[in-house]
């Protein structure tokens, strides 16, 4: 799985200097009428299936399928054999506001943040109602939602390459489309340092 991250990074960065759309203007691409629906940092990207975005691609049924795998898939490494040393204690802690503010939110409400987030993130609406029937704002202060967790580097990356991309692909999305629509957000290095050691 490093390898698979590894190649991802890579791609990601070749695909940061060249991807997409070269502005964020809603206007249709030349040539395909194609107009991106949100105004996310994925929204220009093109997945190589569609030549459209994330959002536009999978759709709201896929986003929250994807969500609930992350989930499940970080809770069942927690519960494992391994714990914590792969992902750190960040996880851990959720609903425990004594931890620090970022800790305040309950399972439920960090779960509809983190959909709300990728749906953002990837070309879609600012806000969705998720499945718990509340609705929540996907543009999010990342540094601030992770203050005091000290996630590090290794479990950033273990995170994405164990459980993000696992999920997406268990969910359909093929290789191509997380290298050409889904890798280059979680592999800039602005996002991550909005992150890490936080």
């Amino acid at each position: 799985m490093r390898n698979t991250f590894a190649a991802l990074a890579i791609a990601s960065a070749a695909l940061l200097a060249g991807c997409g759309d070269d502005d964020d203007n809603n206007m249709p691409d030349a040539g395909t009428g194609y107009m991106p629906t949100g105004t996310g940092p994925g929204t220009s990207l093109r997945c190589t299936s569609s030549n459209k975005n994330a959002w536009d691609t999978f759709g709201a049924n896929a986003f929250v399928a994807v969500n609930k795998s992350i989930i499940a898939k970080t809770l069942a490494e927690l519960k494992g054999i391994n714990g914590t040393a792969n992902l750190g204690e960040s996880f851990t802690h959720i609903g425990d506001a004594s931890k620090g503010p970022a800790y305040a939110d309950d399972a439920a409400t960090f779960e509809g943040k983190l959909a709300a987030f990728l749906v953002y993130a990837y070309g879609g609406p600012e806000s969705i109602q998720y499945t718990d029937g509340k609705t929540y704002a996907g543009p999010q202060n990342m540094a601030a939602a992770h203050l005091g967790m000290a996630i590090t580097n290794s479990q950033y990356d273990y995170f994405i390459a164990n459980m993000v991309v696992p999920a997406l692909v268990d969910n359909g999305v093929t290789s191509a489309d997380v290298s050409s629509c889904f890798a280059p957000i979680v592999t800039d290095a602005a996002f991550k340092a909005s992150i890490v050691g936080k």
